[in-house]
């Protein structure tokens, strides 16, 4: 085997890896956000605390007097008033890709991701976003980089009004 085969060979492999971490730190995902979700985990147990779809919303109902009518918006009391009473939350939200999308499945079927409390309260039903995910976890948005009422409306980035996404406690944002 010539040298440069044997060199090509094994450069070729990591430098498409790496191009494929790049694009998706670099490129926006974009979808329709369908639905939204509160998940409680208490020992081996998970609890749907949550649902909201554009349909309407569904609450659990030892929380119901706690969240109220704002379901979709959860503030950083309330989120804290949770994490006590379980042993974790997660916030979760589902999204149609748009077919122009970079990350989306080849089937176009609906993908959940989670994500933090933040974005979850900044995110309608409805809302058109563009995204990032995490490199180690791709199920996981980790920032919006547009939020929009329609497709048409939507850019790759403009300035979105969820302010300081990542300002939870270090590792409470996913649990």
């Amino acid at each position: 085997m010539k040298r440069r085969t044997l060199l090509a060979a094994g450069v070729l492999p990591p430098m498409s890896v790496f191009g494929k971490w790049l694009n998706r730190l670099l490129l926006a995902n974009r979808g329709k956000v369908l639905e939204k979700q509160v998940t409680a985990f208490e020992g081996s147990e998970t609890q749907e605390l949550v649902r909201i779809t554009d349909e309407g919303s569904e609450v659990a109902d030892d929380i119901e007097a706690l969240l109220g009518e704002e379901a979709g918006e959860l503030s950083t009391r309330q989120a804290e008033k949770l994490r006590a009473q379980y042993d974790a939350v997660r916030f979760h939200v589902t999204v149609a890709h748009h077919t122009s999308s970079h990350g989306g499945p080849d089937d176009g079927s609906p993908v959940e991701y989670k994500t933090s409390r933040m974005l979850y309260s900044g995110m309608n039903i409805g809302d058109h976003i563009s995204f990032q995910t995490s490199l180690i976890r791709g199920n996981s948005i980790i920032s919006l980089s547009c939020l929009a009422k329609d497709k048409k409306s939507l850019q790759p980035r403009c300035r979105v009004g969820v302010d300081g996404p990542n300002d939870e406690e270090p590792g409470s944002a996913f649990s």
